[in-house]
């Protein structure tokens, strides 16, 4: 089987754009519980639209359900859970584990995908992600080839898709906390700000991006994730054009399989529509280089680099023109950008105006390797003077091309060439005192009582018929096969025919309508209970936590519980001398595959001490938990329980305690408080903004309060100072320093 290229779809043009140009399955989102709220998104007629585009086409629609989802939402979720059944999409990608327990109960029709946000990185956490129902996992980003094909070829037949282009989170993905807590803005729920794009001030003045990646573009290597048997190949961008998202697939598509129908695109035509600088990631292993992955000068679309400025000059009616050799085909209209000298904002102007710089004969384009001139524009009000700013040896950058937007044109479509998905196999019956219709499977059957004549020509009937029951217009039937019995030789009127069928489609939907308000209301009236009751305080109170790494001192306090944070090291000297019945030992969220055994080998070690209460940050710490026999178990927030399914999928799995995310708003912490769950609320806590595999590209100002340290092999980035918080009267709490860099 050929590998899946798949592409991001913001709206139905671009699917549409994306289909034409190669790809064989689009991912996109509804309005709500999308990973890119911001997005112009799909209505659930548009997305039932696409399907059937796909459907006729061969292609696949997967819809991204993937953020986590509060209580207070989980009924709305639940309803568009039972909206996609009905569309029937190709799979969905889920983050929240509750999501998934509701639809591998009441919806099992949905197949489900693993998305990145669960930070599937290591063959304990995809084999965990199986055993709850997932078909397919789209594991971290910052695995290399070497770890995908080795989960590919242990994993027992689960799909991987993996990311081959498009922009980078510089946090792990699903454990970035910057945009929620700094901006009220969770990127867990599709509210992205964007805060690793923000630039911070350099010493010498100019402005950095210590946390700015750069564009993932694996080009021709993207044979080593196909070789690695991946199944299918994602294209990031739903908040792209279509322009984009066509050109990225064609070139993929070219360099897969030489298909793509139209003119052959190149990386440079890739770049005048967007552009930043570009890396591999980690797909050839997580060692140290001097090529970082963060691009630390510039920020957006650059263009694709055509030229060096020669100079600068004016003419005798005082307008200034900008003089260089283009190694690119321009024409009038196309955009040009120069970067600034100060690392500001690129300049950019459209080309208005253009000359050969040979003969300064004015023309409308120019090939490459033609010394041109093009007319710089006036100053306007506060803009930059470009004339005055431009300088010599500056590198131009075509940013705009209209030759490439020419290569695809928007793709035609029109509503009745789609049929509806849902198979309809009739067997229609004449007799001279009715019409009977019969639709399978189910055996739904219609019966119309009429008066019918012996027909003059026989042998029409059955076309005639046919031609009735393929009329199913916008109804999501299609007409598959059609058996007709007409012993008689009998005429049936069309008018009858149509109202058979009008009426047999009626009771299809009856039926189905009835079968889909049984499963929602199943759904909402989910016992997600607690298996067992939440454990009750002694008499000096609720529960005190306290969460450290091995080498900080504990502070004095009456603490009921210390919990110490620890890896596969070997190194446990710092419980000598502690209390083995009020330790819990938290495992880490990033436990790279090469070092997982050693991680098995602690942790059994310890069991076998005596200690036997654990935290799990992931599922595959989870699953390692209950592999060795651990009963006591806490889930960090890490693992985002939310909402009462998620609470008691954990639960299902072996977890008796939870710790609330610092993202819950005030009315979430109150359900949780309120659920019957036993849940730890934080109280203080150094919140880890970022967890990253990355090393930044510089360190952050000291105006900006941002710290980051080194910590279990992972990048951490905090506040200076930790956050403090409010939680319910009356519950549990927990101090968690173990974050902070001291």
């Amino acid at each position: 089987m050929s590998v899946e290229l798949l592409a991001p779809a913001g709206d139905f043009d671009t699917a549409l754009a994306a289909f034409d140009a190669g790809a064989d399955a689009v991912y996109c989102g509804l309005g709500s519980f999308s990973a890119r709220a911001f997005a112009k998104n799909f209505t659930p007629d548009r997305l039932r639209e696409l399907v059937r585009v796909a459907r006729r086409d061969g292609k696949k629609v997967y819809v991204t359900f993937n953020t986590l989802v509060d209580e207070g939402d989980m009924e709305r979720a639940v309803r568009e859970l039972a909206e996609l059944d009905r569309i029937g999409p190709d799979a969905l990608i889920v983050q929240d584990l509750g999501v998934a327990r509701i639809c591998r109960r009441y919806f099992p029709s949905l197949e489900l995908h693993a998305s990145t946000q669960l930070a599937a990185h290591n063959l304990a956490g995809v084999n965990a992600l199986r055993s709850l129902g997932f078909r397919r996992v789209v594991p971290a980003r910052e695995l290399s080839a070497a770890e995908v094909e080795f989960l590919v070829k242990r994993s027992g037949g689960m799909e991987f898709e993996c990311f081959i282009h498009g922009a980078l989170c510089y946090s792990i993905s699903g454990l970035c906390l910057f945009s929620a807590m700094e901006k009220g803005r969770s990127g867990n729920r599709g509210e992205c700000a964007y805060c690793c794009r923000l630039p911070q001030s350099a010493p010498n003045g100019k402005k950095v991006f210590p946390f700015s990646m750069k564009d993932l573009r694996l080009g021709e290597d993207v044979g080593k994730l196909v070789a690695a048997g991946v199944s299918s190949l994602k294209i990031e961008g739903r908040m792209k054009s279509a322009l984009y998202v066509a050109s990225v697939v064609r070139w993929y598509r070219q360099m897969l399989d030489g298909r793509g129908d139209g003119p052959r695109v190149t990386p440079g035509d890739l770049e005048t529509v967007f552009s930043r600088r570009t890396t591999e990631l980690y797909l050839n292993g997580r060692t140290d280089t001097s090529d970082s992955p963060v691009d630390t000068e510039s920020l957006g679309h650059l263009g694709a680099a055509i030229g060096t400025v020669k100079r600068v000059t004016r003419d005798r009616e005082g307008r200034a023109w900008l003089r260089f050799h283009t190694a690119r085909a321009l024409e009038r209209h196309d955009g040009i950008q120069v970067p600034s000298p100060d690392g500001g904002k690129p300049l950019g102007f459209g080309i208005t105006y253009m000359r050969n710089a040979i003969s300064r004969v004015p023309v409308f384009e120019v090939s490459a390797g033609t010394d041109v001139e093009l007319l710089l524009p006036e100053p306007q009000g506060d803009g930059p003077d470009l004339a005055a700013t431009i300088r010599d040896g500056a590198k131009v950058y075509c940013s705009m091309s209209n030759a490439v937007k020419r290569m695809f044109p928007v793709p035609g479509y029109r509503s009745g060439d789609y049929p509806g998905c849902t198979r309809m196999d009739v067997e229609v019956r004449l007799a001279k005192d009715s019409i009977a219709a019969t639709a399978m499977p189910g055996g739904i059957e219609c019966r119309l009582p009429c008066d019918l004549e012996p027909a003059q020509h026989p042998e029409r009937t059955a076309d005639a018929v046919r031609k009735a029951f393929s009329k199913l217009g916008d109804t999501d039937y299609a007409l598959g096969t059609l058996k007709v019995e007409d012993p008689c030789g009998l005429f049936a009127p069309p008018r009858l025919l149509n109202d058979l069928r009008r009426d047999l489609v009626e009771r299809l939907d009856a039926v189905r309508e009835a079968e889909e308000g049984r499963r929602l209301s199943a759904a909402l009236g989910d016992d997600a209970a607690p298996l067992t009751a939440a454990g009750s305080d002694d008499a000096s109170g609720p529960r005190r936590t306290i969460r450290l790494r091995p080498e900080q001192k504990l502070p004095d306090g009456d603490w009921d519980e210390v919990v110490y944070a620890v890896d596969g090291g070997t190194d446990f000297s710092f419980l000598d001398n502690a209390d083995a019945g009020r330790v819990r030992l938290a495992l880490p969220v990033f436990t790279q595959e090469s070092d997982f055994s050693k991680l098995r080998v602690a942790v059994k070690r310890l069991v076998r001490a005596g200690y036997g209460s654990w935290e799990a940050a992931d599922l595959s710490t989870l699953s390692l938990l209950k592999e060795c026999g651990v009963a006591d178990i806490t889930a960090d927030w890490t693992l985002y329980a939310m909402n009462a399914s998620a609470l008691r999928q954990l639960s299902e799995l072996g977890v008796r305690r939870f710790v609330a995310s610092p993202e819950n708003g005030r009315g979430n912490i109150s359900f949780l408080a309120e659920s019957g769950y036993d849940v730890e609320f934080l109280v203080q806590q150094s919140v880890p903004l970022f967890i990253s595999l990355t090393r930044p590209g510089a360190e952050p100002s000291a105006e900006s309060g941002l710290v980051v340290h080194r910590q279990s092999g992972l990048w951490i980035t905090t506040r200076a100072l930790p956050r403090t918080f409010d939680p319910p009267k009356g519950v549990a709490t927990r101090v968690d320093l173990s974050w902070s860099r001291t």
